[in-house]
């Protein structure tokens, strides 16, 4: 088995593969951040819970209201980029000729509160979570057919 860095060559391209996803991901973040301030003049705390939110609204698309895949990341963005224009247009457009700590105050709040109703809805998963599982230890334990026979896992070398 060829190894690189005493890591098999697949566990070392997995990682690889995985390392290279975050980084975009903190690439993307990074450069709204950059963008934002560059055009508006405002530090935007809350630049990662608008993206946490437009994660929650894709789960919520696909899982609550049924919409497929592709349309719900379609569809996602543009949600909370609607939320971002009402909150632009109604409270951080009277902020940009002031200091810029009261945007950076301003949206430190709004991350903030968007952490609560994270909250909220981390504890709503939990209860489902929950629930899912009471019904399941209530169900009757799968059947094993003795007649099917497992072999074991071959060692690791």
């Amino acid at each position: 088995m060829t190894m690189v860095f005493g890591i098999p060559i697949q566990a070392f391209l997995g990682q690889l593969l995985i390392g290279l996803i975050n980084g975009s991901f903190y690439a993307l973040l990074s450069l709204g951040l950059a963008v934002i301030f560059g055009l508006l003049r405002v530090i935007n705390f809350a630049h990662g819970a608008l993206y946490m939110l437009g994660a929650f609204v894709a789960y919520l698309l696909l899982a609550e209201l049924g919409i497929p895949y592709w349309p719900a990341l379609i569809i996602a963005p543009l949600i909370v980029a609607a939320f971002g224009a009402l909150i632009e247009r109604t409270m951080l457009s009277r902020l940009y000729d002031l200091d810029h700590l009261y945007g950076l105050l301003f949206t430190f709040s709004l991350a903030q509160e968007q952490n609560v109703s994270e909250d909220i809805m981390q504890a709503r998963m939990a209860i489902e979570c929950q629930a899912i599982r009471l019904a399941c230890s209530a169900a009757e334990p799968p059947r094993i057919s003795s007649s099917r026979r497992t072999r074991p896992a071959p060692p690791m070398t």
